[in-house]
């Protein structure tokens, strides 16, 4: 199993920004700003955080995985189709501010008897989201389908000459 440099680089660059920098940024933001914050907008940022580390975790093994196979196999496919339904739910994650449960549907503030609160409703841009990727799995379907080699029959057809043989 070869894995290009490419996806190496590009995993070690996920890993970094999307995993490392999320679990050190504690260290380096005053924690004063974490219990404001979730004070004011009803947001742990220590659990949105973690779940980012975690996504840029699995992005980075996708990307290491989707470097190592060919994309006309049927395991080219199978990552095709996983890695389609990751970015829906890296869509779902952003559009619901770390929820992916809500669909969409972002709330700020409200926690800790607040009084504010705003509401997004994004639930129709999660709706194409998910409609793009379904479209996206298809159409990966169908290009594999048109890429798979066709199985060429070895008998020779009524009225047709065997390849091996001279016409005469």
């Amino acid at each position: 199993m070869k894995i290009s440099r490419k996806s190496i680089v590009v995993a070690i660059l996920i890993l970094v920004f999307f995993t490392a920098l999320p679990l050190a940024s504690p260290r380096l933001i005053p924690s004063e700003f974490f219990k404001a914050f979730s004070m004011m907008g009803g947001i742990d940022i220590m659990a949105l955080l973690n779940k980012v580390a975690v996504i840029g975790l699995a992005m980075s093994v996708l990307v290491l995985l989707k470097g190592s196979v060919e994309k006309a196999s049927q395991a080219g496919l199978a990552l095709s189709i996983i890695s389609k339904l990751f970015w829906l739910v890296i869509v779902l994650f952003a559009l619901g501010i770390g929820k992916i449960e809500n669909f969409g549907l972002a709330t700020l503030g409200g926690g800790n008897g607040a009084l504010n609160v705003v509401i997004f409703d994004l639930r129709l841009i999660a709706l194409l989201a998910t409609i793009i990727v379904a479209l996206k799995v298809i159409h990966s379907i169908l290009k594999f389908k048109e890429t798979k080699p066709e199985t060429i029959d070895q008998e020779p057809k009524p009225g047709s000459q065997p390849t091996g043989e001279a016409k005469e």
